[in-house]
Protein backbone atom coordinates (compact mmCIF):
# COMPACT_ATOMS: atom_id res chain seq x y z
CA UNK A 1 0.00 0.00 0.00
CA UNK A 2 1.30 3.41 -1.28
CA UNK A 3 0.99 6.61 1.34
CA UNK A 4 -0.73 9.77 -0.36
CA UNK A 5 1.01 13.49 1.34
CA UNK A 6 -1.57 16.03 1.74
CA UNK A 7 -0.80 19.48 1.69
CA UNK A 8 -2.90 21.66 2.66
CA UNK A 9 -3.95 25.46 2.09
CA UNK A 10 -2.18 26.12 5.65
CA UNK A 11 0.72 24.42 5.05
CA UNK A 12 1.34 26.11 1.79
CA UNK A 13 0.29 29.62 3.41
CA UNK A 14 3.10 28.71 6.14
CA UNK A 15 6.33 27.24 3.96
CA UNK A 16 5.94 28.61 0.67
CA UNK A 17 7.82 31.75 -0.08
CA UNK A 18 8.07 33.89 -3.13
CA UNK A 19 12.11 33.59 -3.01
CA UNK A 20 11.34 29.82 -3.33
CA UNK A 21 8.95 30.06 -6.30
CA UNK A 22 11.24 32.37 -8.00
CA UNK A 23 13.72 29.45 -8.01
CA UNK A 24 11.53 26.49 -8.88
CA UNK A 25 9.51 28.22 -11.90
CA UNK A 26 13.24 29.67 -13.25
CA UNK A 27 14.12 25.79 -13.19
CA UNK A 28 10.81 24.74 -14.97
CA UNK A 29 10.92 27.06 -17.36
CA UNK A 30 14.57 26.08 -18.14
CA UNK A 31 13.90 22.74 -17.88
CA UNK A 32 10.69 22.53 -21.15
CA UNK A 33 13.35 23.74 -23.39
CA UNK A 34 14.98 20.42 -22.40
CA UNK A 35 14.13 17.36 -24.72
CA UNK A 36 13.75 14.99 -21.57
CA UNK A 37 10.51 17.75 -20.26
CA UNK A 38 7.44 17.05 -21.85
CA UNK A 39 4.15 18.94 -21.39
CA UNK A 40 1.48 17.15 -22.99
CA UNK A 41 -2.62 18.37 -24.15
CA UNK A 42 -4.04 21.24 -21.89
CA UNK A 43 -7.61 19.79 -21.16
CA UNK A 44 -10.03 22.32 -20.93
CA UNK A 45 -14.10 20.99 -20.07
CA UNK A 46 -16.78 22.23 -17.32
CA UNK A 47 -18.70 21.04 -14.50
CA UNK A 48 -22.93 20.92 -14.30
CA UNK A 49 -23.39 24.85 -14.16
CA UNK A 50 -23.00 25.68 -17.73
CA UNK A 51 -20.39 28.47 -17.04
CA UNK A 52 -17.95 26.46 -15.02
CA UNK A 53 -14.95 25.11 -16.06
CA UNK A 54 -12.10 22.36 -15.51
CA UNK A 55 -8.83 22.46 -16.66
CA UNK A 56 -6.34 19.97 -16.68
CA UNK A 57 -2.42 20.80 -17.12
CA UNK A 58 0.24 18.21 -17.25
CA UNK A 59 4.12 17.57 -17.98
CA UNK A 60 7.09 15.93 -16.64
CA UNK A 61 10.51 16.79 -16.35
CA UNK A 62 13.18 14.18 -16.31
CA UNK A 63 15.96 16.43 -15.03
CA UNK A 64 13.70 17.41 -12.26
CA UNK A 65 12.44 13.87 -11.53
CA UNK A 66 8.71 14.73 -11.43
CA UNK A 67 5.96 13.92 -12.91
CA UNK A 68 2.23 15.53 -12.05
CA UNK A 69 -0.73 17.85 -12.90
CA UNK A 70 -2.82 20.25 -11.80
CA UNK A 71 -6.36 20.61 -12.33
CA UNK A 72 -8.08 24.27 -12.12
CA UNK A 73 -11.37 24.79 -11.89
CA UNK A 74 -13.89 27.94 -12.04
CA UNK A 75 -17.38 27.66 -10.08
CA UNK A 76 -19.08 31.36 -10.18
CA UNK A 77 -21.35 30.21 -7.99
CA UNK A 78 -19.13 29.33 -5.27
CA UNK A 79 -19.60 32.61 -3.07
CA UNK A 80 -23.05 30.99 -1.72
CA UNK A 81 -20.95 27.73 -0.07
CA UNK A 82 -18.15 30.25 1.73
CA UNK A 83 -15.31 29.48 -1.26
CA UNK A 84 -13.46 30.87 -3.68
CA UNK A 85 -14.54 30.90 -7.31
CA UNK A 86 -11.26 29.69 -8.68
CA UNK A 87 -10.21 26.52 -6.89
CA UNK A 88 -6.76 24.72 -7.66
CA UNK A 89 -5.70 21.43 -7.10
CA UNK A 90 -2.03 19.97 -7.54
CA UNK A 91 -0.72 16.36 -8.18
CA UNK A 92 2.62 14.68 -8.16
CA UNK A 93 2.72 10.84 -9.21
CA UNK A 94 5.75 9.18 -8.21
CA UNK A 95 7.74 8.96 -11.25
CA UNK A 96 8.98 5.14 -10.87
CA UNK A 97 5.22 3.95 -10.60
CA UNK A 98 3.35 6.13 -11.55
CA UNK A 99 1.09 6.33 -8.11
CA UNK A 100 0.05 9.55 -6.43
CA UNK A 101 2.56 10.65 -4.26
CA UNK A 102 1.03 14.22 -2.68
CA UNK A 103 -2.29 16.33 -3.16
CA UNK A 104 -2.11 20.16 -2.77
CA UNK A 105 -4.61 22.61 -1.88
CA UNK A 106 -2.97 24.74 -4.95
CA UNK A 107 -4.89 27.87 -4.66
CA UNK A 108 -2.53 29.95 -3.24
CA UNK A 109 0.15 27.82 -4.81
CA UNK A 110 -1.19 29.04 -8.28
CA UNK A 111 -1.15 32.69 -7.48
CA UNK A 112 2.54 32.54 -6.11
CA UNK A 113 3.77 30.12 -9.62
CA UNK A 114 1.61 32.62 -11.79
CA UNK A 115 3.31 35.62 -10.55
CA UNK A 116 6.67 34.27 -9.91
CA UNK A 117 6.73 33.14 -13.64
CA UNK A 118 5.92 36.97 -14.30
CA UNK A 119 8.15 38.02 -11.79
CA UNK A 120 11.28 36.36 -13.51
CA UNK A 121 10.23 36.89 -17.43
CA UNK A 122 10.57 40.70 -16.24
CA UNK A 123 13.76 40.55 -14.57
CA UNK A 124 15.29 39.20 -17.76
CA UNK A 125 13.46 41.21 -20.23
CA UNK A 126 12.63 44.79 -18.91
CA UNK A 127 15.37 47.25 -19.01
CA UNK A 128 17.74 47.58 -15.74
CA UNK A 129 16.07 51.15 -15.16
CA UNK A 130 12.63 50.40 -15.36
CA UNK A 131 11.01 51.99 -12.40
CA UNK A 132 7.55 52.53 -13.29
CA UNK A 133 4.75 49.31 -13.03
CA UNK A 134 1.43 49.23 -14.57
CA UNK A 135 -0.62 46.66 -13.60
CA UNK A 136 -4.16 46.28 -15.85
CA UNK A 137 -6.15 44.50 -13.70
CA UNK A 138 -7.33 44.45 -9.92
CA UNK A 139 -7.95 40.79 -8.50
CA UNK A 140 -6.52 38.80 -6.12
CA UNK A 141 -3.74 38.00 -9.14
CA UNK A 142 -2.85 41.20 -9.35
CA UNK A 143 -1.69 41.99 -6.25
CA UNK A 144 0.32 39.02 -6.40
CA UNK A 145 1.95 40.11 -9.45
CA UNK A 146 2.79 43.47 -7.60
CA UNK A 147 4.41 41.88 -4.78
CA UNK A 148 6.10 39.28 -7.08
CA UNK A 149 8.06 41.90 -9.13
CA UNK A 150 8.36 44.62 -6.15
CA UNK A 151 10.51 41.85 -4.69
CA UNK A 152 12.70 41.06 -8.06
CA UNK A 153 13.19 44.57 -9.34
CA UNK A 154 13.51 48.10 -7.79
CA UNK A 155 9.90 49.63 -8.31
CA UNK A 156 9.14 53.10 -7.52
CA UNK A 157 5.93 54.02 -8.74
CA UNK A 158 2.97 51.08 -9.56
CA UNK A 159 -0.15 52.66 -11.79
CA UNK A 160 -3.40 50.54 -11.70
CA UNK A 161 -6.05 50.25 -13.67
CA UNK A 162 -9.24 48.22 -13.93
CA UNK A 163 -12.92 48.27 -15.73
CA UNK A 164 -14.08 48.93 -12.48
CA UNK A 165 -12.17 51.81 -11.01
CA UNK A 166 -13.65 51.21 -7.69
CA UNK A 167 -11.44 47.78 -7.76
CA UNK A 168 -8.38 50.18 -8.54
CA UNK A 169 -8.87 52.18 -5.65
CA UNK A 170 -9.23 49.28 -3.10
CA UNK A 171 -6.36 47.30 -4.26
CA UNK A 172 -4.05 50.81 -3.88
CA UNK A 173 -5.27 51.92 -0.61
CA UNK A 174 -4.60 47.85 0.71
CA UNK A 175 -1.12 47.90 -0.92
CA UNK A 176 0.61 51.28 -0.38
CA UNK A 177 -0.73 51.05 3.86
CA UNK A 178 2.86 49.94 4.48
CA UNK A 179 4.87 50.60 1.34
CA UNK A 180 6.98 53.03 0.56
CA UNK A 181 6.20 52.62 -3.26
CA UNK A 182 4.15 55.01 -4.68
CA UNK A 183 0.56 53.17 -5.75
CA UNK A 184 -1.79 55.38 -8.35
CA UNK A 185 -5.68 53.86 -9.24
CA UNK A 186 -5.46 55.81 -12.82
CA UNK A 187 -8.51 55.70 -15.22
CA UNK A 188 -6.59 57.27 -18.36
CA UNK A 189 -5.67 53.52 -19.32
CA UNK A 190 -4.00 55.25 -22.59
CA UNK A 191 -1.81 57.39 -20.98
CA UNK A 192 -0.54 55.01 -18.24
CA UNK A 193 0.61 53.14 -21.32
CA UNK A 194 2.85 55.62 -22.25
CA UNK A 195 4.13 56.01 -18.92
CA UNK A 196 5.07 52.75 -18.00
CA UNK A 197 8.65 50.68 -17.73
CA UNK A 198 6.96 47.63 -17.21
CA UNK A 199 3.26 46.50 -18.19
CA UNK A 200 1.67 43.43 -16.48
CA UNK A 201 -1.43 42.72 -17.51
CA UNK A 202 -3.85 40.09 -15.71
CA UNK A 203 -7.77 40.05 -17.11
CA UNK A 204 -9.88 37.30 -18.08
CA UNK A 205 -10.66 40.30 -21.07
CA UNK A 206 -11.36 38.75 -24.76
CA UNK A 207 -10.55 42.46 -25.85
CA UNK A 208 -7.76 43.97 -26.42
CA UNK A 209 -7.48 46.19 -24.14
CA UNK A 210 -3.85 48.22 -24.45
CA UNK A 211 -3.54 49.10 -28.22
CA UNK A 212 -0.28 49.28 -30.12
CA UNK A 213 0.53 52.86 -30.59
CA UNK A 214 0.28 53.26 -27.17
CA UNK A 215 3.24 51.42 -26.16
CA UNK A 216 6.42 53.37 -26.06
CA UNK A 217 9.93 51.92 -27.15
CA UNK A 218 11.30 50.21 -24.14
CA UNK A 219 8.64 48.67 -22.51
CA UNK A 220 8.54 45.65 -21.07
CA UNK A 221 5.13 43.81 -21.08
CA UNK A 222 4.16 40.55 -19.33
CA UNK A 223 0.13 39.47 -20.45
CA UNK A 224 -1.23 36.82 -17.41
CA UNK A 225 -4.81 36.61 -18.66
CA UNK A 226 -4.94 34.21 -21.41
CA UNK A 227 -4.99 30.75 -21.14
CA UNK A 228 -7.78 29.60 -23.49
CA UNK A 229 -9.09 30.58 -26.52
CA UNK A 230 -10.53 33.65 -27.69
CA UNK A 231 -8.97 35.51 -24.10
CA UNK A 232 -7.01 38.69 -25.95
CA UNK A 233 -5.38 41.60 -24.16
CA UNK A 234 -3.34 43.19 -26.13
CA UNK A 235 -3.57 44.44 -29.77
CA UNK A 236 -2.11 41.96 -31.95
CA UNK A 237 -0.73 44.55 -33.89
CA UNK A 238 1.81 45.19 -31.34
CA UNK A 239 3.39 41.74 -32.01
CA UNK A 240 4.42 43.08 -34.91
CA UNK A 241 6.84 45.95 -33.12
CA UNK A 242 7.76 43.68 -30.19
CA UNK A 243 10.41 40.84 -29.38
CA UNK A 244 8.17 38.06 -28.12
CA UNK A 245 9.12 35.53 -25.84
CA UNK A 246 6.59 32.78 -24.10
CA UNK A 247 6.60 30.02 -21.01
CA UNK A 248 5.98 27.79 -24.02
CA UNK A 249 5.45 28.96 -27.43
CA UNK A 250 3.39 25.91 -29.00
CA UNK A 251 1.10 26.36 -26.20
CA UNK A 252 1.68 30.79 -26.68
CA UNK A 253 0.60 29.93 -29.88
CA UNK A 254 -3.21 27.77 -28.92
CA UNK A 255 -4.49 29.17 -25.94
CA UNK A 256 -1.95 32.06 -25.19
CA UNK A 257 -2.06 35.87 -26.07
CA UNK A 258 -0.25 35.06 -29.51
CA UNK A 259 -2.87 32.66 -30.61
CA UNK A 260 -4.06 36.38 -32.22
CA UNK A 261 -1.31 37.78 -34.21
CA UNK A 262 -0.77 34.14 -35.73
CA UNK A 263 -3.87 33.78 -36.51
CA UNK A 264 -3.96 36.89 -38.39
CA UNK A 265 -0.34 35.92 -39.99
CA UNK A 266 0.90 38.79 -38.85
CA UNK A 267 4.35 36.22 -36.79
CA UNK A 268 4.40 32.81 -37.11
CA UNK A 269 5.86 30.26 -33.94
CA UNK A 270 9.33 30.37 -35.24
CA UNK A 271 8.98 34.48 -34.27
CA UNK A 272 8.24 33.43 -30.29
CA UNK A 273 11.54 32.50 -28.15
CA UNK A 274 11.27 30.57 -25.32
CA UNK A 275 12.12 32.47 -22.16
CA UNK A 276 13.62 29.49 -20.76
CA UNK A 277 16.73 29.95 -23.31
CA UNK A 278 16.86 33.27 -22.46
CA UNK A 279 17.30 32.50 -18.80
CA UNK A 280 19.80 29.82 -19.31
CA UNK A 281 21.83 31.57 -21.71
CA UNK A 282 20.95 29.80 -24.92
CA UNK A 283 19.56 33.16 -26.46
CA UNK A 284 19.42 36.88 -25.92
CA UNK A 285 16.49 38.82 -24.30
CA UNK A 286 16.00 42.64 -25.60
CA UNK A 287 18.02 43.56 -28.23
CA UNK A 288 18.60 47.49 -26.61
CA UNK A 289 16.97 49.88 -24.49
CA UNK A 290 14.58 50.78 -27.40
CA UNK A 291 13.10 47.50 -27.72
CA UNK A 292 9.58 46.72 -27.25
CA UNK A 293 9.52 43.16 -25.66
CA UNK A 294 6.24 40.88 -24.63
CA UNK A 295 6.49 37.47 -22.67
CA UNK A 296 3.05 35.49 -22.93
CA UNK A 297 2.51 33.52 -19.33
CA UNK A 298 -0.39 30.77 -20.41
CA UNK A 299 0.86 28.79 -18.01
CA UNK A 300 2.35 25.25 -18.19
CA UNK A 301 2.56 22.13 -15.49
CA UNK A 302 5.85 22.37 -14.87
CA UNK A 303 5.85 25.40 -12.92
CA UNK A 304 2.80 23.97 -10.77
CA UNK A 305 4.64 20.60 -10.25
CA UNK A 306 8.51 22.06 -9.28
CA UNK A 307 6.56 24.49 -7.30
CA UNK A 308 4.69 22.01 -5.75
CA UNK A 309 7.90 19.88 -5.27
CA UNK A 310 9.81 22.46 -3.77
CA UNK A 311 7.44 23.20 -1.06
CA UNK A 312 6.29 19.71 -0.04
CA UNK A 313 10.31 18.89 0.47
CA UNK A 314 10.66 22.22 2.85
CA UNK A 315 7.53 21.13 4.71
CA UNK A 316 9.46 17.70 5.22
CA UNK A 317 12.51 19.26 5.93
CA UNK A 318 11.03 21.42 8.94
CA UNK A 319 7.51 20.27 9.59
CA UNK A 320 5.21 16.87 9.46
CA UNK A 321 3.33 16.04 6.65
CA UNK A 322 -0.07 14.79 6.76
CA UNK A 323 -0.14 10.98 5.10
CA UNK A 324 -3.55 8.65 4.47
CA UNK A 325 -3.18 5.05 2.89
CA UNK A 326 -3.76 5.32 -0.58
Amino acid sequence: MSELSIISAADIEKYATREMAFSAVRRALIAITEPDSMLFPVSIGRGLPTDSMVAVKSGLSAPEGIVGLKVGTYWPDNAVYGLANHGSSTLLLDPKTGMPTALFNAVALNGLRTAAANAVATDALARSDARVLLVVGAGHQARCEVAALCDIRTISRVLVWSRNPDHARIMVEEMSSNSAIQFVAVTDLKSATREADIITTVTPSTKALIQSEWVQPGTHISAMGADKRGKKELDPQLMKRAMLFADYPPQSVEIGEFQHAVGMSLVQEKNITAIGDVLSGVCKGRENDGSITVFDSSGIALQDIAVALAILDEIRLKGRVLKAPF
